[in-house]
């Protein structure tokens, strides 16, 4: 009698927070017919945006989140409007006991004020219960903390422990098979509800997760609460001794296993223990939340892999055979360390590169198209445009390995999707957009295209070369072409750059120096009184130092006719024996008739760089490519760090810090 009583309870007093529930949704604003439906069943969603964000929005569409299997999955939905008010018609998914919606138009979202629009449903066959997954969802999206809410969907500090326990009671208590779903949010919750008085209570929840039958997944909730919350360590070691016992290539042998897996610079050695490890230890059912929890990353593993067994050769066999397990979230970096970094060394061809990069980039659109489970809380809309703005960053180069090839129609599709999310914003791309576009005649195109780059200071010196040809094809002379270029700049910008470069301005003595130029002649600092001396200390391994030097030769030739300005490149960092020559030939192909020096290497050490070492250390700077600006007097006045990829950008701050350090007084 006292259990019917007090599920009865319950019961009531479930009904009485679900009407509350409805009250918080906003008055008017969201509604659904009818009101308590059950899963399967269709309904009319409304949304009346008078008085919202959204008010006279032209169109408005919303994101519908649902909570299937104690699990959140988005998807879009299309509304139609009659006039302020925006509705549409949805069919509840079987599994679903909770949906929450966001509004959306244009840059604009609704989400109730950060208290989202949520609707529970009824169970098809309990009489005033609520369905399978609606206790849980509705309290487990208000409590971040827990990491079981709708991601990004509302910034919300979270109910309180009490709250998310009631919730989670409610969920357990109605539906015995979600306990071991929720089972350690669950034990977090009662365990910060009841504090010093929680004990027995978790005690009971640790013994039905040590019951006999129990999962590998119980047995290992048991053991985090052991340790997390009851730090019992003894009877934590006697759970581990069961799971290795019943599951005996289990999630512990695996951990074990991980362990042990070497570390160190040999290559070999680590390739064929990832390989083996995922052997031994595939990553289909395995505990994902385990492995996370232990730093087990498969992703990292599949990642070493395809990375490692192409280091310093043209070997891809691992690369076709692991891809298609290799996942969304390291696929940046593969592509990064197997194309972008390989590019031009190793004698590396383009044509040997290209069909690397269309076997990643294959990848990311096949999961582009096939939404990863993980990323289930994004809409597919949403999903095809996280993916696009991460594929996009590096899109500058695969447009590049195809206009190599002489596949411009392909560059132009996948250079015009980059540019749908970077616009003119990257020097990289434009450029080789601009290729792209010469090659197929498209003249307007490659002109808007020249003259936005040039508004964003994004631009190499090949396309300004292409710019002031189409003017003079145009005007059928080069006169006013200044006025023009000038004309295109966006001022605006170019006044906030010196605005901020004033701020980084220095007065401090150089380091003194003697190091050898390439024809052999010493050049001390003492030598260069009365000059404004601009240091560029580079290396031939160094990516950025060399991406960054036809921007410097934009530079260099602005200064060629003024005595009082001087550039040195400053190699530096070097261990092979032959880099004085390799360095000699390099500037000669390029045409850069940048003045050389050469760093001295100090005793008893294994690379070059004693003067940048003693730089580095007197202005606490570190890395290359590193740009110093020397004033007349011999003192530092700036010092610039890295390379942001745009030549013509470069070139205009170089400019600015050598005017502000002839002008410094």
């Amino acid at each position: 009698m006292k259990k019917i009583l007090n599920r009865s309870f319950l019961i009531v007093l479930a009904l009485s927070l679900i009407v509350l529930f409805a009250r918080a949704q906003g008055p008017g604003t969201y509604k659904i017919v009818p009101e308590r439906p059950t899963p399967g069943q269709d309904i009319e969603i409304t949304y009346d945006a008078t008085g919202t964000p959204l008010s006279n929005k032209k169109k408005v569409t919303a994101v519908l989140y649902s909570y299937q299997n104690y699990k959140w999955y988005a998807e879009d939905i299309n509304l139609v409007n009659t006039g302020n008010v925006w509705k549409t018609h949805y069919k509840i998914p079987e599994k679903a006991g909770i949906i929450a919606l966001k509004f959306q138009a244009d840059t604009l979202t609704d989400n109730n004020n950060n208290q989202g629009y949520f609707s529970m449903f009824m169970d098809k066959t309990r009489q005033g219960v609520q369905a399978p997954g609606a206790y849980a969802g509705w309290g487990l999206a208000r409590s971040p903390k827990y990491g079981m809410d709708i991601p990004g969907y509302i910034k919300f500090k979270g109910v309180s422990d009490s709250a998310t326990y009631h919730w989670l009671n409610q969920e357990i208590s109605f539906n015995q098979s979600a306990k071991s779903d929720l089972v350690y949010p669950y034990a977090l919750a009662l365990n910060a509800t009841f504090k010093n008085d929680a004990g027995p209570r978790l005690q009971r929840v640790l013994n039905y997760l040590k019951r006999p039958e129990a999962s590998e997944n119980d047995l290992l909730n048991a053991r985090k609460i052991l340790l997390r919350l009851v730090q019992d360590k003894v009877t934590a070691d006697s759970v581990d001794k069961v799971m290795l016992q019943k599951f005996p290539k289990g999630s512990l042998a695996r951990l074990a296993a991980f362990k042990k897996m070497p570390v160190g610079s040999d290559v070999n050695a680590l390739l064929n223990a990832n390989k083996q490890f995922v052997q031994d230890f595939p990553e289909e059912g395995s505990n994902a939340e385990f492995n996370t929890e232990n730093r087990m990353s498969y992703p990292g593993i599949y990642q070493n892999i395809v990375v490692l067994s192409t280091y310093g050769t043209h070997n891809y066999e691992e690369l076709n055979k692991y891809i298609d397990k290799v996942p969304f979230s390291v696929l940046p970096t593969v592509y990064y360390k197997v194309v972008e970094i390989q590019f031009g060394k190793n004698g590396m061809s383009d044509a040997e590169l290209l069909p690397v990069s269309e076997l990643i980039l294959k990848r990311m659109e096949y999961l582009r198209a096939n939404r990863p489970e993980e990323f289930a809380y994004l809409s597919p809309k949403e999903w095809v445009n996280y993916v696009n703005e991460i594929i996009t960053r590096p899109m500058y180069m695969h447009v590049h390995l195809l206009n190599s090839a002489g596949r411009y129609k392909e560059a132009l599709a996948y250079g015009n999707l980059a540019k749908q999310y970077l616009g003119y914003t990257r020097a990289a791309l434009n450029a080789e957009r601009a290729n792209t576009l010469k090659e197929l005649n498209q003249q307007v195109e490659l002109r808007t295209l020249l003259e936005k780059s040039v508004f964003e200071n994004q631009s190499s010196p090949e396309m300004m070369e292409m710019l002031k040809a189409s003017y003079v094809k145009r005007t059928g002379t080069d006169k006013g072409y200044d006025k023009y270029l000038n004309g295109l700049k966006n001022n605006a910008d170019g006044l906030k750059m010196v605005e901020e470069i004033k701020k980084e301005i220095i007065n401090k003595p150089m380091i003194d120096f003697a190091m050898q130029d390439l024809n052999g002649k010493m050049v001390k600092l003492q030598d260069l009184k009365g000059k404004t001396v601009v240091f560029d200390f580079w290396a031939t391994w160094c990516v950025p130092c060399k991406a960054s030097f036809p921007g410097m030769k934009l530079a260099v030739d602005k200064y060629a006719k003024d005595p009082n300005v001087v550039f040195y490149f400053v190699d530096t960092e070097e261990t092979i024996a032959d880099y004085k020559a390799e360095i000699a030939k390099y500037i000669k192909e390029k045409k850069y008739g940048f003045n050389v020096l050469f760093d001295n290497k100090a005793p008893n050490a294994k690379a070059t760089g004693e003067t940048f070492d003693q730089i580095c250390k007197a202005f606490s700077i570190s890395g290359i490519p590193q740009k110093i600006i020397v004033d007349a007097n011999g003192n530092v006045r700036f010092i610039t760090v890295g390379f942001k990829g745009s030549a013509t950008e470069l070139a205009d701050e170089i400019s600015t810090m050598v005017e502000l350090t002839k002008a410094a007084k």
